[in-house]
């Protein structure tokens, strides 16, 4: 309302209602819902979210390394996937379907599998998002106060669960929150005379990969120049505890835990002595307080109260039958 925007990266789809509930706002909430519709074919191909060439080949290869596994140290496949994505970068319109199609035509049996192993991700319904083939029909835009972009289908993993352990659509889905990072990097860049939100839900999806942690720091290093404030949010501390991370994050919320390793995460993540008494206040914690450190690194225990109903519901995240208990519970009462 002050004039700032803002964009709020939703892999669950639990602010679809914002757009009604967000009455304030008066039609400045723009949900966009990317499905495996034809008309959604392509939006987050690098190629088609990043103006700059050098920085869309960077984040087509930082994925399809991802989705095969291939390291940089890979002496064999590396060079190989890694030419096929300049080849197709500096052709007339360079996708990443044409790059599929690249190492398919290669007589090279090393290329050859590597563009199959691609290919196998293809296949799944909501890969068409990334796998475009050139031609965007509506791109994203982002043209009203607040942004939520969500992705049907996404189908991420627990955040325990290990990386060689995830399946085929687990693997795409996380891949998927790499042009997501690079699109949220792409906003803070719009307009440095404007303050900008970038709010990334699930955050430890994107941490949970080198390709998706480079991302995620460049994206809070440059968000101070930029005019843009990043809020990671994700489930475990320890997603944070990188060094050149933890340094660049100002404000700290910690909610109620009860998991011993995770308490230790937490006060190493706050910087504080890892005590009887620390880990019993953050065991404590009552719904709707949480522990907050300031960008002075002072802490303490914070009541968050809500005053008006509307913006209570809107953030309400529970699900139905959680809501409905508690509604007849404040009845009886």
């Amino acid at each position: 309302m002050a004039g700032g925007k803002g964009l709020i990266i939703d892999p669950k789809g639990e602010r679809g209602n914002w757009g009604n509930d967000l009455q304030d706002l008066g039609g400045e909430v723009n949900i966009i819902t990317l499905s495996s519709d034809e008309e959604d074919r392509g939006k987050l191909d690098p190629y088609s979210i990043l103006s700059d060439k050098k920085d869309a080949k960077t984040l087509a290869l930082d994925i399809l390394t991802f989705l095969t596994g291939v390291q940089i140290n890979d002496s064999e496949r590396f060079p190989k996937l890694s030419r096929a994505v300049n080849e197709v970068t500096n052709s007339e319109n360079p996708c990443m379907n044409a790059i599929v199609e690249h190492l398919l035509s290669q007589e090279d049996k090393v290329a050859h599998s590597l563009g199959e192993h691609i290919q196998s991700f293809q296949e799944l319904s909501f890969a068409q998002l990334l796998f475009g083939n050139g031609q965007v029909k509506n791109p994203i835009s982002l043209e009203t106060a607040m942004n939520v972009l969500q992705i049907q289908n996404l189908q991420l993993p627990s955040a325990d669960k290990k990386t060689n352990e995830y399946n085929l659509s687990e693997m795409l889905s996380v891949a998927m929150m790499l042009p997501i990072s690079s699109f949220a990097l792409e906003f803070i860049h719009m307009d440095r005379g404007l303050f900008k939100v970038v709010l990334l839900d699930e955050a430890w999806a994107i941490l949970n990969t080198m390709q998706g942690k480079h991302l995620a720091s460049k994206l809070v290093r440059e968000g101070r120049s930029m005019q843009a404030a990043i809020y990671l949010v994700t489930q475990n501390a320890d997603d944070l505890l990188d060094e050149k991370m933890k340094n660049n994050i100002g404000m700290k919320f910690a909610f109620r835990s009860t998991d011993p390793n995770e308490l230790k995460n937490i006060l190493e993540f706050f910087n504080l002595k890892d005590t009887e008494y620390n880990r019993s206040t953050l065991q404590e914690l009552q719904p709707g307080q949480c522990l907050f450190q300031d960008i002075h690194g002072r802490c303490g225990v914070v009541s968050i109260n809500v005053l008006f109903q509307d913006i209570h519901d809107a953030f309400d995240t529970r699900p139905p039958e959680q809501k409905e208990k508690k509604e007849k519970k404040e009845v009886l009462v």
